[in-house]
């Protein structure tokens, strides 16, 4: 691939940049002398064309970052349907999209870069930790973002935070797991780095306090099969709760496949997940949930993100999801 950039066909050609750029994206009204000597360049050289070249004649693409932050992958179903949401919800506006899974705190840095040469005009963060100095750094330099689940204490113009209401969430997990007379609950818990399992487990504790009931809290980390095999190892030991509240429908699949798999009848059990996943009404049995409205959260994350790009005022900087409790058949 030629390392030439578009100065040096400018340069070459005998043009401005601007006059390249155009030539480029095909605008109308340049001379078709003028033309074939740029495409004669190009062609000599091989140059191809990039988003920045497309940006200099002011012909830009809307394009926006989703950024997914967890090591493992996007195995997750929440993770997979908000992605699949927010897609849809941006090509109906006529916005492209680029996904990127960022595994480590080095790739963190990518937001930044394709912020910085044109390739997005704005991210969107989903999956990130209490502990994120890029992502701080990056509100303070007023980069557009939008992100899912952070710290709602930032007041900054460039930002816009969606929160799924987790610790109410987590409070209404243990009020329907109360009025069922319950006097054992036991919750698996998300990552304690990430507000959302943070603030799930916190809400759940507070709302069990004072009543009496035997409670632990077991790290789930929203994960499937870490659920499974710390509730098969109860299973064993003969330590089975009458109700369990889950941090996420997965790892409620977890507790039930664990069920399953040492001939324990689910009604045994009383369990709760959240989320509202699709997998928690296809599954069998049909997991009760809380859920929230991902849908509407999609389209406030993607209206919110081109607000920001286009900068224009958004009237508050917080929105939390509207909870309600899916009862089914566990």
């Amino acid at each position: 691939m030629s390392s030439i950039k578009i100065d040096d066909i400018a340069r070459l050609a005998g043009y401005s940049k601007s006059t390249v750029s155009k030539v480029i994206n095909n605008y109308p009204g340049i001379p078709e002398s003028t033309k074939e000597k740029i495409m004669k360049v190009i062609k000599k050289y091989e140059f191809e064309p990039n988003i920045q070249a497309r940006n200099l004649a002011g012909k830009r693409d809307k394009v926006i970052g989703i950024f997914i932050f967890d090591k493992g992958g996007l195995g997750s179903y929440f993770f997979q349907y908000i992605i699949a949401l927010i897609v849809e919800k941006a090509e109906e506006r006529g916005v492209k999209v680029l996904i990127s899974l960022i595994k480590t705190s080095e790739e963190k840095i990518k937001i930044k870069q394709l912020i910085d040469n044109g390739t997005i005009q704005g991210a969107i963060v989903i999956g990130a930790t209490l502990d994120e100095p890029e992502i701080e750094s990056m509100i303070e330099n007023e980069y557009k973002l939008v992100i899912f689940d952070y710290r709602t204490e930032h007041h900054s113009k460039n930002v816009f935070l969606i929160n799924s209401n987790n610790y109410n969430g987590g409070k209404l997990a243990a009020k329907f797991l109360l009025e069922k007379g319950l006097k054992s609950i036991y919750h698996f818990a998300g990552q304690e780095n990430k507000l959302a399992g943070l603030e799930r487990e916190e809400g759940f504790l507070d709302e069990l306090d004072g009543n009496g009931i035997v409670s632990k809290v077991l790290k789930g980390e929203f994960q499937l099969e870490i659920a499974k095999k710390i509730f098969t190892q109860l299973i064993k030991s003969g330590d089975i709760p009458e109700g369990i509240f889950c941090a996420n429908d997965e790892m409620a699949i977890g507790c039930l496949e664990a069920l399953t798999e040492n001939d324990i009848a689910y009604e045994k059990v009383k369990l709760i997940g959240f989320d509202n996943n699709q997998i928690s009404r296809l599954y069998r049995p049909r997991i009760t949930t809380i859920g929230y409205n991902l849908d509407k959260m999609a389209d406030k994350a993607v209206e919110a993100i081109l607000k920001l790009i286009a900068g224009e005022k958004i009237k508050t900087n917080v929105y939390n999801g509207e909870l309600k409790l899916y009862e089914r058949e566990t």
